[in-house]
């Protein structure tokens, strides 16, 4: 990416050209913009299923860059973000042909802390620090199962959160992850920590988390597992995976993964039918190539955990019977296989990993909260 970007400024010095930043629009697709801009659409067509699927979850809002001719407004250079690690690359060839590649996104990841103390409320005192919605929201989520925040957190309690924010061109890009964090109730401190799994744990290895969502139908086998970026030894090239497919039988029930609200309901590109339900916590569950839909199941629809609302099929842009799960967190696509598989307790190995990490998280944080008490004394 630094390459690519040096060699767009360089392009934009020597040729007259300028480069402009806009926000995907809602509704907008790869084909439509390609029309739009008057790109040939066979850059769309001549994609394999895979990659239209991948593409079809360009997320509206995502920032993308645009390299135009300075006389004629022409595009000579597109960059579209489409997870976390993979963007679209547009660009003319050495014959002036334009090309689309799938590149991965380079970007600056930073090991960041914040320490506080409570003068409002846990959520908006994280936003007043740091100006990251998504932390505060994190934050709250990742201690949900331990902690009462409205009726157990007074004013004056510390919290110190340790976590990593990636960084692209120089402005906060993805979801930051939370490593370990602290939170004063009653004068006692409260742990969570990371794990390798991808859960939050105590600092004696207890899953925090009572709920969690479930595998959305019965299945033969995992046919293709979640990935954002993996390099194809045979195609030679980028690919992604934003989801797991379950390989089942035509007409094989699709369960609601966990409590919440149908919000889409419908033919989506080549996902084929589709439904979508949005559960609290910033989650979502995207469920495609359905068969079919429960008979009465309408969008605005409040559902349960375990409720049947479709069925296993083919629709779409599909070689076989199975049902494609996703599961996004504000917009992001993450991997269900860590919502989905809860560990209650860690063992083994992967205990005493653990433990060494809570180790050395500790100290940091013991060490942030004696520094704010320094600089607070000395303040007065």
């Amino acid at each position: 990416m630094k390459k690519l970007i040096l060699l767009i400024i360089l392009i934009v010095s020597l040729n007259a050209s300028f480069l402009e930043e806009r926000k995907w629009q809602k509704g907008e697709t790869l084909l439509s913009f390609l029309q739009k801009n008057d790109i040939p659409s066979s850059l769309y067509y001549s994609l394999d299923k895979e990659d239209k699927e991948l593409v079809s979850e360009i997320i509206a809002g995502t920032v993308i860059d645009i390299l135009r001719d300075e006389y004629t407004g022409g595009i000579e250079q597109v960059l579209i973000p489409v997870t976390d690690e993979l963007q679209i690359h547009i660009y003319k060839d050495k014959g002036g042909k334009y090309a689309l590649r799938m590149i991965p996104i380079i970007y600056d990841k930073k090991r960041e802390i914040v320490k506080l103390e409570v003068k409002r409320s846990p959520y908006q005192d994280i936003v007043d620090k740091t100006g990251s919605n998504a932390l505060a929201k994190e934050f709250l989520e990742a201690f949900k199962g331990s902690i009462n925040f409205r009726r157990s957190i007074k004013k004056g309690d510390k919290i110190v959160i340790i976590y990593d924010q990636k960084y692209r061109l120089g402005k906060r890009f993805s979801e930051p992850v939370i490593h370990a964090a602290m939170v004063e109730e009653n004068k006692r401190e409260h742990y969570i920590f990371l794990a390798d799994d991808g859960k939050y744990y105590d600092e004696k290895g207890r899953s925090l988390v009572t709920d969690s969502f479930i595998t959305p139908c019965r299945y033969t086998r995992i046919s293709s597992r979640f990935t954002r970026k993996r390099w194809h030894p045979i195609l030679h090239r980028y690919r992604a995976h934003l989801g797991i497919d379950y390989a089942a039988p035509r007409g094989t029930p699709v369960k609601a993964a966990y409590d919440g609200r149908v919000i889409f309901k419908g033919r989506k590109g080549g996902y084929g039918n589709v439904i979508e339900i949005a559960h609290k916590g910033g989650y979502k569950t995207l469920y495609a190539h359905l068969s079919g839909f429960k008979r009465g199941l309408k969008v605005r629809k409040r559902v349960r955990k375990g409720e049947i609302i479709g069925y296993v099929g083919s629709t779409g842009l599909s070689t076989g019977n199975h049902l494609h799960f996703g599961l996004y967190k504000n917009n992001r696509a993450i991997n269900p296989a860590k919502k989905i598989v809860l560990a209650k307790r860690l063992s083994g190995k992967e205990r005493r990993k653990f433990l060494k990490l809570v180790k050395t998280y500790k100290k940091e944080i013991d060490k942030a909260i004696s520094d704010t008490l320094l600089a607070l004394n000395y303040e007065k």
